[in-house]
């Protein structure tokens, strides 16, 4: 399985360097943190990271994903479609992650 990575550079974010985009395959199912069902499918998550001296760290819970489309199992051709749907929400994925970093 396939998965997609993208880090962009920020200056205004509180506690990190980078924004990390992510496109990936989830099996879905139920989470053991919140107790809810999350569809199988594929999926656009950004998170604040901090990269350097080869290294990359996180806090947890503070990014979010987003459902691109649900599906019943990988393929490769759905993953490109998915990274061609990805495009549309990406920048509004974004804009909330940073707000979201700005006011914690």
């Amino acid at each position: 399985m396939q998965k997609h990575e993208k880090y962009i550079e920020r200056d205004d974010l509180i506690g990190a360097t980078h924004l990390q985009v992510s496109v990936f395959y989830d099996k879905g199912g139920v989470s053991y943190f919140n107790g809810q069902t999350s569809p199988r499918g594929f999926y656009l998550s950004v998170t604040p990271v901090t990269r350097g001296n080869g290294m990359i760290s996180y806090t947890m819970f503070t990014g979010l994903k987003r459902l691109l489309h649900e599906v019943n199992r990988y393929s490769d051709k759905q993953f490109r479609h998915a990274l061609a749907v990805s495009e549309a929400y990406e920048d509004e994925l974004i804009a909330a992650v940073v707000a979201k970093n700005k006011a914690a």
